[in-house]
C-alpha cells in the first residue's frame, strides 16, 4: 500500500513538472511531448517591439530564453488593477534573484500611458527595473498581441466605462521559446501561488 502511494505521489510530481501548452483562444491545455509531429508547430507568441517604462525597447527576440508572465493593465485603473499589481509583486519577490524570470505588463491605454507615465507608476509601486517591464506602444500592436498571441480578452473601452468584468485579469506564463505554458486568474491568490510553482517547474 505504501509503495502504491509513493508511486502515485511521484507520478503527480512528474505531471506537475510537465506543464501543458496552450494553442487556441479557448485555452484548452495540451500535453505535447518532444518528438511528436506537432511539437515543432506549437503556438508561439509573435515577435513584437514595445517600449518599457525606461524607454528601453523590449522585443520578442530579446526575450528568448527568458520565462515571463504577461499581463494587461492601465495606470489609472482603480478597480481590478491594484489587486493584480499586488499579486504580481508577489511573483516579482519570489524571483527577485533570478534574472531569467520577467514580468511584462502591457498597458491597454497606450494613448495615455507613455513611458514617462509608466516610469512614475513604476516608482510609486516598487516595480523593479529590468525585471518588471511596463510596456507601451501602438494600440494595434498591444491589442493584436493580447488577442492573437496571449488569447487574452481586453476591455472594449477604458474611457470611464471599463469595469472589472471587462478588464482582463489573465496572467499568461510564457516559456523561453515564447510558448504559452499556463493561464491564471491574477485576482485569485490560489492561482498566483500555482503560477509561482509553475515558474519554478519551468526553471
Amino acid at each position: 500500500m505504501k509503495t502504491l502511494l509513493l508511486l502515485v505521489l511521484l507520478a503527480g510530481c512528474h505531471n506537475r513538472a510537465a506543464l501543458p501548452f496552450y494553442q487556441t483562444a479557448d485555452r484548452t491545455p495540451e500535453w505535447i511531448t518532444p518528438g511528436a509531429p506537432e511539437y515543432s508547430r506549437i503556438h508561439r507568441v509573435t515577435d513584437f517591439s514595445l517600449l518599457d517604462q525606461d524607454g528601453v525597447e523590449v522585443t520578442g527576440t530579446s526575450l528568448e530564453g527568458k520565462v515571463y508572465v504577461a499581463s494587461f493593465f492601465f495606470t489609472t485603473c482603480q478597480q481590478l488593477c491594484p489587486t493584480l499589481r499586488s499579486n504580481l509583486a508577489k511573483v516579482q519577490e519570489a524571483f527577485r534573484a533570478d534574472s531569467n524570470v520577467l514580468i511584462l505588463s502591457h498597458t491597454v491605454a497606450p494613448e495615455r500611458d507613455d513611458t514617462a507615465t509608466l516610469q512614475r507608476y513604476a516608482r510609486a509601486n516598487g516595480i523593479v527595473r529590468g525585471q518588471w517591464h511596463l510596456l507601451t506602444g501602438p494600440a494595434t500592436t498591444i491589442g493584436g498581441l493580447a488577442r492573437d498571441s496571449y488569447f487574452a480578452q481586453l476591455p472594449d473601452s477604458i474611457n470611464g466605462t471599463a469595469t472589472p468584468a471587462l478588464h482582463s485579469e489573465t496572467f499568461v506564463l510564457v516559456d523561453g521559446q515564447r510558448r504559452i505554458r499556463g493561464v491564471y486568474d491574477g485576482s485569485l491568490m490560489f492561482d498566483v501561488e500555482r503560477l509561482i510553482a509553475d515558474i519554478h517547474a519551468l526553471r
